[in-house]
């Protein structure tokens, strides 16, 4: 069940996220291309290993030529087990893309050694599929032939045979495709006016779980009655105008800690995209206001996605407490719990190396929140710097509508810009666990915000004796997360 609870961040300008500095962003430098395939290579004669797992392999040779038509793939989807190479036994994911065609690169894997790449297609005999490895990551080494069938039990066996031996396993389904719901869920929505930040505004929209109530930006990257004005336009460009819209005070509740003005001034430009309908201008509330009557008027409880600084909701809670009993849950991205913050990215000279942007920005704010007694699932730094996506995943999600090419040309053209083969989806991430908390291992903390000026403000500390108050994310399913936002973006029409 979606939002089921776990058990236990032309014109040059700058880009940043609600978790990291993106570094700088050219308008007019978003291609939308879709990466290339490989080269189709030949497929040499070969057999699969004598020896089977649970269920016998076809013993059976491969077609010496590759066959150039498309292949309809029963096996296409998400795909977790266990394999044995020998005693050693590992952790198995692999993600196969339809359609697919000989020489496409049209699949993921990843090992628990850590090992991780992608799978472009070979060959085919029957329901016997070739793959060979490439863009290989991790402790990955050897080479070898790796071969998936279908068993008629519905389970996918994996066969890898190479330098490194044998790898046998049996693989079940586990696909998070978006489906149809009969109840949507409530979603308010607040961010600071980020990239990342409205690339997981756009993922929300295509989602068909989410019930999008009112949209808000709140002091941050952004100067918030600048920004949602952009929001609006892009909404009415994209087909969903009326939504409601909220702007938040234009500083934090106490405290002067802020993000550099040349990038909240970028941030104005809206990055340097094109603004839709440029000569409209759309009706807005005060965010904690808005807050206060989409949550207290609604007929079921409200969940709520934050993935900027807390202000919003601190005025909110301070001005009706009572709302407290119509949140469901609270989605949170920010803050660092064991790791270093990133406060340096735009002020090298800073002593402090604890604090997060988002919590840093308005420590009282993200303090009086988590002291609310909310339900809350925190996303921080320490689960977002383990994902990142690369052309080849925003090229999937390219299969999709306008919503998706517009999510996949943010994060190609700070690839392009930042001269990186990869990038990290911060605000993006949290939105698809939010739908999605199963992919993500929690872990019940206290944490307390750190609100004494000097070096360690904003440092969300744990607390080890302290009762559990919030639940965090430490543990993302790297693979699924990459999938499932390839799932949801490429069938978002």
């Amino acid at each position: 069940m979606l939002f089921r609870r776990p058990s236990r961040g032309g014109l040059c300008v700058f880009a940043v996220s609600a978790g990291l500095m993106l570094a700088p962003l050219l308008s007019g430098c978003l291609p939308s291309a879709k990466p290339s395939t490989p080269a189709l290579q030949p497929v040499a004669e070969t057999r699969l290993p004598s020896q089977a797992p649970t269920q016998p392999v076809v013993d059976t040779e491969l077609p010496s030529q590759t066959q150039t038509q498309t292949v309809a793939f029963p096996l296409s989807g998400t795909w977790t087990g266990s394999a044995k190479n020998g005693a050693f036994e590992m952790q198995v994911t692999i993600v196969v893309q339809a359609p697919c065609q000989v020489g496409d690169v049209c699949g993921t894997f990843d090992l628990s050694i850590p090992c991780s790449g992608t799978f472009t297609l070979v060959g085919q005999e029957g329901e016997l599929y070739e793959f060979r490895a490439g863009d290989m990551t991790g402790s990955c080494s050897g080479a070898g032939r790796d071969f998936l069938q279908l068993l008629p039990d519905g389970t996918l066996q994996y066969a890898s045979r190479g330098d490194y031996g044998e790898t046998l396993g049996i693989l079940a389904s586990k696909n998070l495709l978006p489906s149809p719901v009969a109840q949507r869920i409530p979603v308010i929505y607040d961010d600071d006016g980020s990239p990342d930040g409205t690339s997981a505004l756009l993922y929300l929209l295509a989602h068909p779980a989410v019930d999008l109530k009112a949209v808000g930006i709140s002091y941050g990257e952004a100067h918030p009655a600048i920004y949602i004005q952009h929001i609006g336009r892009m909404l009415d460009d994209f087909g969903v105008p009326g939504i409601p819209l909220g702007v938040g005070q234009d500083g934090p509740l106490s405290g002067s800690n802020g993000f550099p003005e040349w990038l909240r001034e970028s941030a104005n430009s809206f990055w340097g995209w094109t603004v839709p309908n440029a000569g409209k201008t759309y009706p807005v509330q005060d965010s904690a206001d808005l807050l206060i009557s989409i949550i207290g008027r609604s007929p079921e409880p409200v969940t709520l996605f934050f993935s900027g600084p807390f202000t919003n909701l601190a005025r909110a809670l301070r001005l009706a407490p009572e709302i407290r009993g119509n949140i469901a849950a609270l989605y949170m991205m920010g803050g660092a719990v064991y790791i270093p913050g990133n406060i340096h990215d735009f002020y090298p000279e800073s002593d402090n190396t604890d604090a997060e942007w988002n919590v840093y920005s308005d420590p009282l704010a993200a303090k009086e929140v988590f002291e609310s007694g909310l339900e809350m699932y925190l996303v921080p730094l320490d689960a977002t710097n383990q994902v990142l996506i690369s052309k080849q995943d925003t090229g999937r999600w390219r299969a999709g509508g306008r919503m998706a090419d517009f999510a996949a040309d943010v994060y190609d053209g700070l690839m392009d810009t930042t001269g990186t083969q990869s990038f990290s989806i911060w605000d993006l991430m949290a939105a698809e666990i939010m739908v999605n908390p199963e992919l993500c291992g929690f872990q019940a903390l206290h944490l307390e915000v750190v609100t004494a000026e000097g070096s360690t403000l904003g440092q969300t500390a744990v607390v080890p004796a302290g009762t559990p108050n919030i639940n965090v994310c430490l543990e993302p399913d790297v693979a699924l997360i990459k999938q499932t936002l390839i799932d949801g973006f490429s069938s978002s029409r």
